[in-house]
């Protein structure tokens, strides 16, 4: 019986460092059906150059889209994925490394019922700059398994699995990949379209990837951006999922009140109040004694702002 195909796509952007160990990881998996998309974003310290070489030692296997300038995270994963042609699609950032037999278990787990359309596995987490210490990372609130993406959505941003651990079906991409309107954090959005309504989601038991944490990371580099389209998608998937809207209710409350104490501890004191007075304003804005610990929070910025302790 014949393998299904699996494009499997590394986005990069001055990885110099890392992305050799990358490719490698990649081109070492054990599954023959598989080529490699490798979308370099403009790189200006040599990781280009790599990914072309990584293309010649593997012709037909590892190929290369190297662009001239940099148009951000969610321009180059559309780019990727122009170029995949496989039956089912994995993702990899440039600075992750893969472990042996990730790519044959997802496709096994897939190809076990028509009905399942993504899947991830742990990740086993490590600090590159600090002192090598590591974590395993799995799914966070939506749990392992389900149907459609009602508790994705409820678990809020970071409550599946990591993108590096992914593998869906590519006839369930959403037409227009991943969504232009959020440049920079849009894949918590794109996997709520792919799962869909009633998408088949789950867990392949087992640590596959290596997620390594280093100063560059985007999540370190581009905190602000990211919260402000973190609060835009909300907007977006209210438009998109009327059936959802008590989850994203949910959600959102949560993003609200984390994101307003991430100010309030950096001293962004109006910042905070802000924030924490959308909140009030929110609909289901939460039980009586969340909304007091929002008004406990915008009396201390009030005191804060004024030099109170």
């Amino acid at each position: 019986m014949a393998l299904p195909k699996v494009s499997h796509f590394i986005i990069t952007y001055n990885q110099r460092a890392y992305i050799e160990q990358a490719l490698q990881s990649a081109v070492d998996q054990d599954y023959p059906e598989l080529e490699i998309v490798v979308a370099d974003d403009g790189s200006v310290d040599g990781t280009a150059e790599i990914v072309a070489d990584f293309a010649l030692r593997y012709p037909g296997k590892v190929i290369p889209s190297l662009a001239e300038s940099n148009g951000g995270i969610t321009s180059n994963c559309n780019r990727a994925l122009a170029l995949c042609s496989g039956k089912y699609i994995s993702c990899q950032g440039g600075d992750d490394v893969l472990l042996p037999g990730k790519i044959s278990h997802q496709v096994q787990w897939l190809e076990a019922d028509e009905r399942r359309v993504m899947c991830g596995h742990d990740v086993r987490v490590f600090f590159t700059s600090l002192d090598g210490s590591e974590h395993v990372r799995g799914s966070g609130r939506a749990g392992r398994n389900g149907v459609g993406a009602g508790k994705i959505i409820e678990g809020g941003v970071g409550s599946f699995f990591m993108g590096t651990s992914l593998m869906w079906r590519a006839s369930a991409t959403p037409p227009g990949g991943f969504d232009t309107r959020i440049p920079i954090s849009s894949d918590w959005k794109f996997i709520i379209d792919v799962v869909g309504l009633d998408g088949v989601w789950g867990a392949v038991d087992g640590v596959y990837a290596l997620y390594r944490i280093h100063p560059q990371n985007i999540s370190s580099t581009k905190r602000d951006s990211i919260i402000m389209e973190t609060l835009r998608t909300f907007v977006y998937l209210r438009q998109q999922y009327p059936a959802f809207r008590s989850e994203l209710n949910l959600a959102r409350r949560e993003i609200f009140y984390n994101v307003a104490k991430v100010y309030y501890r950096n001293n962004s004191f109006g910042r905070a109040r802000r924030v924490f007075r959308a909140l009030l304003g929110t609909e289901g804005s939460g039980s009586w004694g969340q909304k007091a610990r929002v008004l406990k929070y915008l009396f201390k910025c009030r005191r804060r702002s004024r030099g109170a302790i």
